[in-house]
């Protein structure tokens, strides 16, 4: 890993040229731009039969008809795509009209919800009209491709100076300017591929113990000790949705989380609901989540200057200003205000009471919280929120912050090894009996 820290730095200074070229080619020449991609993918394309036909003979005594049949259609699918460009890039152009659309519907909903709870809306509002208009000209207006180059080739160049700052801090480690700098711009991952990050974490980690259980323990690596003044949290399991994952930070020894916790209020699936802070011991968190939830997390450690503790903690100091005590049903029970054990309450909340010792709060009118929105004020954003004083903040190109979107982020920021992310560590829940701290890379 250090030899990789030393030298990553030239690597994606050479990668930040070469996405820079192609967003400037995008920008500037879109008919070349387009002339390139259908180029490359149809390339591609021949070279993918190519070797699915090659497979053909190195395999003995086995079915053949699979890979002639992927081998033949790879091949006229490359020939056709370079012949008739006009039936690749017209479907394209829709597609990505149609998908501006759909998250421009999101973050108008979004709009509305914080108009709603008095929060301000206006903003969001402008983001939602932006990506509804340009969604509809790149899908159903003739000036489709000239669109998508811009809007495209602006995303490549920014992603470039984003690839570019991250490995000139890394060449240029003590110096403040630079760092300073950099905290400015932040460009995540398009939110289509950020989204299933967590999602792969969990497929690698489960693919390793199912190979090799003992795997795992022979990354475990105590020879550095690391002082850490927050930990963020990216919590995945099994399942589509719950497979997108989670987020949450611990401040010292305690947890907090933000959710849709209180499901009586649940609306579309619980896609809309009142918004929960939740508090709780970290040592209760990690336990209940990895036992009772059967999850892993991904805990990446912060260290803090005195400065930043100081923004998280008055930070957090304003959140817990905007919020009413609230009470689970197994709360209530314990309390004699309504009947029942209770341990014989089921939903996520009266979990966390009784196995995580947690406290719930909802936020008053006014405050961006007090309603949860899935793709907008969700938990990334109270986690974003919180943590935003310490330059880990990101910029929502897209209006949709994802936990995939913080993983691969916080995820850079470790393997960069000069910020304020100095430990990563996977908790696994090993044959149902003990807790793995584990540094390992989830991607």
């Amino acid at each position: 890993m250090s030899a990789f820290k030393n030298t990553a730095p030239i690597v994606w200074l050479l990668i930040s040229i070469a996405v820079f070229a192609g967003g400037m080619i995008m920008l500037l020449d879109v008919k070349l731009a387009w002339n390139m991609i259908i180029t490359s993918i149809s390339i591609m394309l021949v070279v993918v039969g190519i070797m699915y036909l090659s497979a053909i003979f190195l395999k003995k005594g086995e079915s053949k008809f699979k890979e002639l049949g992927i081998g033949i259609l790879s091949l006229l699918g490359g020939v056709f795509t370079y012949l008739n460009p006009q039936y690749l890039k017209v479907p394209f152009s829709f597609a990505i009209g149609m998908l501006g659309i759909i998250i421009g519907c999101f973050v108008l909903l979004s709009s509305i919800k914080l108009k709603k709870d008095g929060a301000s809306w206006v903003w969001t509002l402008l983001v939602a009209l932006v990506y509804i208009g340009l969604g509809i000209n790149m899908a159903f207006l003739t000036t489709t491709g000239r669109i998508f180059g811009i809007i495209f080739g602006v995303y490549l160049i920014f992603f470039a100076l984003n690839i570019f700052g991250d490995a000139l801090v890394s060449l240029m480690k003590h110096n403040d300017g630079a760092k300073k700098a950099k905290k400015h711009i932040r460009v995540t991952l398009p939110l289509v591929f950020a989204a299933f990050l967590p999602m792969r974490m969990l497929k690698k980690v489960n693919a390793l113990v199912q190979e090799e259980p003992d795997a795992l323990l022979l990354l475990e690596d105590h020879s550095i000790e690391r002082t850490t003044d927050m930990e963020i949290f990216i919590h995945t399991k099994e399942g589509l949705i719950p497979g997108m994952g989670h987020v949450d930070a611990a401040i010292g020894e305690c947890v907090y989380s933000y959710g849709n916790y209180d499901d009586s209020t649940w609306k579309l699936g619980g896609f809309l609901a009142d918004g929960v802070l939740v508090e709780m011991p970290k040592t209760e968190h990690v336990k209940q989540a990895l036992k009772v939830e059967k999850k892993i997390l991904m805990g990446y450690g912060l260290a803090l200057t005195p400065e930043q503790k100081k923004g998280v903690q008055e930070q957090l100091d304003d959140l817990l200003s905007h919020v009413l005590p609230w009470e689970p049903k197994a709360e209530q029970a314990d309390k004699g205000e309504i009947k029942g054990n209770a341990k014989d309450f089921e939903d996520v909340s009266s979990q966390l009471y009784n196995d995580a010792k947690a406290s719930f709060y909802k936020f008053k009118q006014g405050n961006e919280f007090k309603t949860y929105y899935a793709l907008g004020t969700n938990c990334v954003k109270l986690v974003d929120t919180l943590v935003g004083k310490t330059g880990i903040d990101l910029i929502k190109i897209n209006g949709i912050i994802t936990p995939g979107a913080y993983l691969d982020y916080l995820d850079r920021l470790y393997d960069r090894g000069d910020s304020i992310v100095v430990s990563r560590t996977l908790y696994q829940d090993i044959e149902n009996k003990r807790e793995k701290e584990i540094a390992v890379s989830p991607a």
